[in-house]
């Protein structure tokens, strides 16, 4: 999923590109400018996704998905409310063995009521009561 949003991104800063050196000179130079602006701008914002979706993947790489530790950490599991949560980056609801995780980044708000807590704290995250069951 990661690895897709990457590619999406590189097609759409090289989209683009092309874009804006394809604006073609009329006799309205500011239409020109204008139009070869959105493009720079449209590009900018591409890569400017590409990476921060490449820095998640290099810290996704770094995790060791074999911790011990019973505190939540990045790179937890965690069961709350019946629900599976993996802190790692910020992909949404993935299935995964016939199970649905959501993979949240730690800078989520819900990751970061998590972090640092153990099975059987609680918190509260707009006016829901999450109960962590499990950290794996």
């Amino acid at each position: 999923m990661l690895l897709v949003r990457i590619a999406d991104g590189e097609k759409a800063m090289q989209d683009a590109q092309e874009a804006a050196n394809s604006e073609g000179k009329s006799s309205m130079g500011d239409k020109y400018e204008t139009g070869r602006a959105m493009s720079q701008l449209a590009r900018d914002m591409s890569a400017k996704q590409v990476f921060e979706n490449k820095q998640e993947l290099i810290n996704l790489l770094k995790l060791e998905n074999t911790k011990t530790d019973k505190t939540i950490i990045q790179g937890s599991v965690v069961m709350a409310n019946g629900k599976l949560f993996y802190i790692a980056v910020g992909l949404g609801v993935i299935n995964f063995n016939n199970l649905n995780v959501t993979v949240l980044s730690p800078k989520a708000p819900l990751a970061q009521l998590m972090l640092g807590k153990t099975a059987g704290n609680q918190f509260t995250l707009n006016n829901k009561e999450f109960v962590i069951e499990t950290v794996y």
